[in-house]
């Protein structure tokens, strides 16, 4: 069998059956590329578990995801996954959909979700909400914008939008604060869609769901004074379409 199981945010969010199944495991995997655990989480993990924790790369679960999970048709392969296995991602649910073809069934044990806990904590109406988008690094060669046109698309609509940050796998580390405002900016700067400027409201939430969780409400230009203050924090950012009055009572805690 093959199981999914959601380690959640902050260390000891896994459950009690996901902690029981990664236990009786026969092999147990770990992934973090869309997400990062505090290292202590990991090694809670195995300390707890008494398993061998070996960590899959990307190519390990998409080109190579038959040679992963080809075990799992006769003995039990759990994969830990930071949050909730089957949200803000797609991968996993193209890894269930694999084993099910090669007659492997499938387990999945949820946790905490980033997309959930960030919507839940912001103080805005979850049901106002439009699709989420990720903010890309950029390079040389590659420049994408659509993240902006689906704020815009969002904003048209009367909905907010939650902005995930893009991970530096090779250097192991998130986005920084800074480098994700420079990119709405250089966005803004192309697309002209006059979104992005000084005075944008946008919530800033750093490390949502753990111990030091740092949430701010301000204006563009008054983050870009204080970036400092979220460094070595995994982000997420929120730009809000027109606050309703309850709306406006729940945020303005985060306020600053």
């Amino acid at each position: 069998m093959l199981i999914l199981i959601g380690v959640g945010l902050e260390t000891k969010d896994i459950s009690v059956r996901g902690l029981e199944a990664a236990t009786e495991a026969d092999r147990v995997y770990i992934e973090q590329y869309t997400a990062f655990i505090p290292k202590e989480y990991f090694d809670y993990l195995k300390e707890t578990t008494g398993q061998e924790i070996e960590e899959l790369s990307r190519s390990d679960l998409e080109e190579n995801a038959k040679k992963t999970i080809s075990g799992a048709g006769k003995a039990d392969i759990a994969i830990l996954v930071p949050g909730d296995p089957l949200i803000a991602t797609t991968h996993h649910a193209t890894l269930i959909d694999t084993a099910r073809k090669m007659g492997i069934k499938c387990k999945i044990l949820h946790s905490a979700s980033i997309y959930s806990a960030a919507v839940g904590e912001s103080g805005l109406d979850v049901y106002r909400f439009g699709p989420p988008v990720t903010v890309p690094f950029w390079s040389d060669k590659y420049k994408p914008t659509s993240f902006l046109e689906s704020v815009k698309r969002n904003l048209e609509n009367d909905q907010h939008t939650l902005l995930l940050l893009d991970l530096d796998q090779k250097g192991r580390k998130p986005m920084k604060l800074q480098e994700a405002l420079s990119l709405l900016r250089l966005a803004e700067k192309e697309k002209e869609y006059d979104i992005i400027n000084d005075n944008l409201m946008i919530l800033v939430m750093g490390n949502v769901g753990r111990n030091d969780e740092q949430i701010r409400y301000t204006r563009l230009k008054e983050v870009e004074k204080s970036v400092s203050m979220f460094d070595n924090k995994l982000l997420v950012l929120v730009i809000p379409a027109k606050l309703s009055f309850a709306e406006e009572e729940s945020v303005s805690r985060h306020l600053s």
